[in-house]
């Protein structure tokens, strides 16, 4: 969750004139004096912390390069190419930035500086407490909603407010119960970076909560609460899933106002590989509805078994001819609760778990899109600095043929192979072509979560 960074069109860039930081304050101006006029009854003040709230968001940016393209009052219309890639992001917070921006001011005020997270020690006896499957099936959807609803929670993580040190809610999202001592599920996103974090349940109680430990790289994180006799939710077999089910999710869509929302859908798909912020995880896909702070919630059986965890959505489909974004409507993601446990397991039994990698970004050009002269097979797209391929000397652009003696014509074959088939510290050779040359180059497999 860091401060988005500003950008500009590159006509602006490129002005030695530097025209557009000009307009930049011409159009900000603008925008202040439309809500201090919209806004006249409630103050000066809301209004400008309104326009500065757009300044942050990058909303004043979009109007710069939708009305003021080149710099002037000429409105231009930028076309993309209708064969773009639709666009995923992971939703912790309301709103259309994936990104967290700064909270309003709270009306209460907390304390000027955080203390440190507080962690858990490991528990390896942690299964004594997991929810324990149900004595008989619910007649129907209803009642197996009332029957799990106690076991999802709303989830706060709180930042220091740079202006004024202050804590304020810098990102919400959801989680849910899997003891009846305390442990809970969410997303590691939703709680990113956050020196405080606060847990609401069913009932409107709000409680502290522990950081157990997290896996970034698949967007898990365990949390712990101090209280007992909770009810939790039982875990289901996600491998045994089947497309067209029925399945629910709950969670807290738009933070405390909404608390508790419950949609409804079906299995999309059982597997689809899909990259977010560099990292490649298998994700159930579903039709029922999936919203900013519904991350980290659960999704469940019609019988009442959690089978996977929220946490993504396609909200870009495409464009229309006229350049405008079209919805993509019903395409949300949830995490296997198989894999989902698996990582849990580790952090609340160790309080850490290993995720093998060498640190570099894998692409591969489809081969409908293709130009002459394209390279087909997976190349290195991206190095990490200092990374286990970096460190042996892995290049961008580095055509990868295959991995230990396997040759692989996918990247999520390459994928796979690292994250099932080594262990961090195993030296591996990759086989790859630079320059028309083959190579071999050995890598020490490395821990993505270090």
């Amino acid at each position: 969750m860091k401060n988005r960074p500003i950008s500009y069109p590159a006509d602006y860039r490129n002005d030695p004139g530097l025209r557009g930081e000009h307009l930049r304050g011409v159009v900000f101006v603008w925008v202040l004096v439309i809500l201090i006029i919209a806004l006249s009854t409630v103050g000066v003040t809301l209004a400008v912390r309104e326009a500065i709230t757009l300044e942050e968001s990058g909303l004043l940016d979009q109007i710069i390069e939708k009305y003021f393209p080149n710099g002037s009052g000429t409105i231009e219309i930028q076309i993309p190419s209708v064969s773009q890639t639709p666009m995923i992001v992971v939703p912790p917070t309301p709103g259309v930035d994936p990104t967290p921006r700064h909270a309003e001011l709270p009306t209460s005020e907390p304390e000027a500086t955080a203390a440190p997270l507080a962690t858990v020690a490991p528990n390896p006896d942690f299964l004594d407490n997991v929810a324990q499957p149900y004595a008989e099936q619910f007649d129907n959807l209803p009642d197996a909603i009332e029957a799990v609803a106690p076991a999802v929670v709303g989830i706060v993580n709180w930042q220091t407010y740079e202006r004024n040190g202050k804590l304020v809610e810098w990102g919400s999202g959801s989680g849910f119960l899997i003891t009846t001592d305390g442990y809970i599920l969410t997303n590691a996103h939703v709680i990113e970076d956050a020196e405080r974090i606060t847990v609401t349940l069913h009932d409107g109680t709000e409680c502290e909560a522990a950081l157990v430990g997290q896996d970034r790289t698949a967007d898990t994180a365990v949390l712990k609460i101090d209280k007992t006799g909770l009810a939790a939710l039982p875990k289901g077999d996600s491998d045994k899933i089947r497309v067209g089910e029925t399945v629910f999710v709950i969670g807290d869509p738009v933070r405390k106002e909404l608390a508790g929302s419950v949609t409804c859908g079906i299995i999309s798909a059982k597997e689809r590989s899909i990259t977010i912020d560099g990292f490649t995880n298998t994700y159930i896909q579903t039709d029922a509805a999936i919203n900013f702070g519904s991350s980290g919630g659960p999704l469940l059986s019609a019988d009442g078994y959690v089978i996977g965890m929220t946490g993504a959505k396609t909200v870009t489909a495409g464009y229309d001819d006229y350049g405008n974004r079209v919805s993509a409507e019903g395409i949300g993601y949830a995490l296997p609760i198989n894999r989902v446990w698996e990582i849990a397991t580790q952090l609340i039994s160790t309080g850490k778990v290993q995720k093998p990698g060498i640190g570099i970004t894998i692409s591969q050009i489809n081969a409908q899109y293709a130009e002459e002269g394209d390279e087909l097979r997976p190349y290195v797209a991206a190095v990490t600095p200092g990374g286990p391929a970096d460190i042996a000397g892995v290049k961008e652009g580095d055509v990868i043929l295959g991995l230990d003696g396997t040759f692989y014509d996918t990247y999520s074959d390459i994928v796979s192979h690292i994250r099932e088939k080594t262990v961090v510290g195993q030296t591996v050779v990759f086989t790859i072509e630079r320059n028309g040359e083959q190579l071999e180059i050995e890598i020490v497999i490395g821990d993505l979560n270090q």
